[in-house]
């Protein structure tokens, strides 16, 4: 469930780097970036008027629910998700599960995410990997660039859908397009050892310096990419991350 960059020079060895996946399946010591799948993501970056705190900040009161339930009734849909990050955060998992598809199904992109994630993590039902696919594809749809993300990871790992490589980098180009540091990542290490595309040093070190710039530490991901390239070469990847950085679009046609 890992991948592993190769070191491309004349003997080829295998380096474990981090891979990001599930945050409850891959445990590793290396830095968490601006991403949280699958986790509870917090729609507002305010606090609500009738919140006293963040949501996803909790625990939260009887009193804080029932001012978030009272909007949720009468069909706020940010209300109805976030109902649904307060019953999560009180481990109220089939609460939460009934807000977020009242939120999914009006239209919350994260909303439909997080309820993925119920069903991924097995959090108030049985473990359901195709349920959850089923999820993510909704919030993808909708732009969500974690189930963009998260999604590729489930064509690599086929966990509720047939294996598949070309849709697991389309879905990791989505959210890389969007800046997100994990997909950025996954982006180099199949640039770097030709899993699905034809191999390519310099997108893969690009990739990898977007994903450093993100928050990632991916120094040494770096430094092996690094070691089977010429300093022209790096020079190039440079610039295109740089263009990346602006304008991903041109990159992702070709």
């Amino acid at each position: 469930m890992t991948r592993y960059l190769t070191q491309r020079i004349q003997s080829i060895s295998r380096t474990l780097l981090w891979i990001i996946g599930a945050a409850l399946i891959v445990h590793t010591s290396i830095a968490w970036g601006d991403h949280l799948p699958p986790g509870i993501q917090v729609i507002h970056v305010h606090t609500p008027a009738y919140l006293d705190r963040p949501p996803g900040s909790g625990p939260y009161s009887q009193q804080d629910i029932a001012d978030a339930t009272e909007l949720a009734k009468l069909g706020d849909a940010e209300a109805q998700a976030n109902l649904g990050i307060m019953y999560a955060s009180r481990k109220e998992y089939q609460e939460a599960a009934y807000w977020y598809k009242q939120a999914a199904q009006a239209g919350v992109a994260t909303a439909a995410y997080n309820l993925g994630t119920l069903y991924f993590n097995g959090q108030g039902f049985p473990q359901d990997y195709a349920k959850a696919r089923q999820w993510f594809q909704l919030a993808a749809n909708r732009g969500n660039k974690y189930a963009e993300f998260q999604l590729g990871m489930t064509y690599y790992t086929g966990q509720g859908v047939e294996k598949d490589p070309v849709q697991e980098m389309s879905w990791y180009q989505k959210a890389a397009r969007q800046g997100l540091p994990a997909a950025q990542y996954n982006l180099a290490v199949i640039y770097n050892n030709g899993d699905e595309v034809k191999q390519d040093s310099v997108k893969a070190y690009a990739w990898m310096l977007l994903a450093q710039k993100g928050g990632l530490d991916a120094s040494s991901a770096l430094a092996t990419i690094a070691q089977g390239m010429t300093p022209a070469q790096i020079q190039d990847a440079e610039k295109l991350s740089h263009s990346l950085a602006s304008d991903p679009l041109p990159e992702m046609r070709q």
